[in-house]
């Protein structure tokens, strides 16, 4: 797998510079702590960190995208357990409910002789060695199934010692808010959540990282070409991925391939609703103030927002990690809410 491979990273020789974080994520489950938040922002490279260290110890990834139902959960872990039966096998084999068939597992989730969730990984701590689950994007998850999986991470957390939870997300905000650890109404109130940030590469790395995935491409760009990228992109890894990836492919007009990015990110946004939209687009064209954003979408749209809602509206695009402190915090991100129609 090469630098440039759109694909999340598996093995440690092919996820450049990341050693901190691994090492930090390695201590950090060495130690024992329950509970352990991998955070950074869109495309900064959360997923390839938290695969390469999965492929390194025992332990499960779920990708909490799409789930809805606890059926949804379910049918998601069983998957893990059976793409990963070669390390895993060991920790489901005796456990009432779960049967090793060949290739793959299958876990009797109702009725007789069945397991859930919870007991699963009861049983698994059994085993004595430490076991992780990572639950990707948890954020996503949406009541009552939200309820449901802090109970479980709350119960672990409490009575499972070998089990160590690792939760990741985007929209960092939100992230914090579902688990709740600030919240008295939350089972995880008063948790401590070891945290591990993952940044952007600084101009020198990211510099370092297009040279060498060129080269392992058979490709060698202009230096200019290059240092635009990276004046661009900011050192996310996900967008110099894909410049590299459109450049080796063919794409060589540099405006032609900001396009196609701002293309991307436009349609994330497009989600949002018509009133974020416009709060988005105000700030993008350099709006840096509450009152500010106020006044221009008065001017510019002939409405005015209630106080409590661009309140609300704002505190809403920071938890989802668009803005901080009327900044995007990715500058492709900007460009597309500048061109955002409500």
């Amino acid at each position: 797998m090469t630098l440039f491979d759109l694909r999340p990273k598996y093995r440690r020789e092919d996820l450049f510079d990341r050693e901190e974080e691994l090492k930090e994520l390695s201590k950090t489950v060495e130690q024992g702590k329950p509970l352990i938040a991998l955070i950074g922002i869109r495309r900064v490279g959360k997923t390839s960190i938290l695969k390469t260290f999965l492929n390194e110890v025992n332990g499960i990834y779920i990708d909490m995208r799409g789930i809805v139902r606890r059926s949804d959960l379910e049918l998601r872990v069983s998957d893990a357990f059976s793409s990963t039966l070669d390390k895993t096998r060991k920790f489901l084999e005796g456990i009432r409910g779960v049967e090793i068939l060949g290739f793959s597992v299958e876990i009797r989730w109702r009725g007789r002789d069945s397991v859930s969730f919870v007991g699963l990984l009861s049983e698994i701590n059994k085993k004595g060695k430490r076991f992780v689950v990572v639950l990707d994007e948890l954020q996503s998850v949406k009541p009552p199934l939200s309820a449901e999986l802090r109970n479980v991470i709350a119960y672990s957390y409490d009575n499972l010692e070998n089990i160590v939870f690792i939760v990741a997300g985007s929209e960092i905000g939100l992230l914090y808010n579902f688990l709740g650890y600030e919240n008295p109404l939350s089972p995880l109130y008063g948790r401590y959540v070891h945290v591990v940030t993952v940044e952007r590469f600084d101009r020198d790395l990211a510099r370092e990282f297009l040279v060498k995935g060129f080269r392992e491409e058979g490709v060698e760009p202009p230096r200019e070409a290059i240092e635009i990228a990276i004046d661009f992109f900011d050192g996310i890894v996900g967008w110099l991925v894909f410049f590299g990836r459109k450049y080796v492919d063919g794409y060589r007009d540099f405006e032609n391939l900001k396009m196609m990015a701002v293309d991307l990110a436009r349609e994330e946004l497009s989600k949002l609703s018509s009133r974020e939209k416009i709060v988005l687009k105000a700030i993008a064209l350099g709006n840096n103030s509450w009152s500010k954003v106020r006044s221009f979408i008065a001017e510019k749209y002939g409405v005015v927002l209630p106080k409590s809602t661009l309140s609300r509206i704002i505190e809403k695009l920071e938890m989802l990690s668009i803005v901080k402190d009327y900044r995007f915090l990715d500058p492709v991100y900007r460009e597309a809410a500048k061109t955002l129609s409500p």
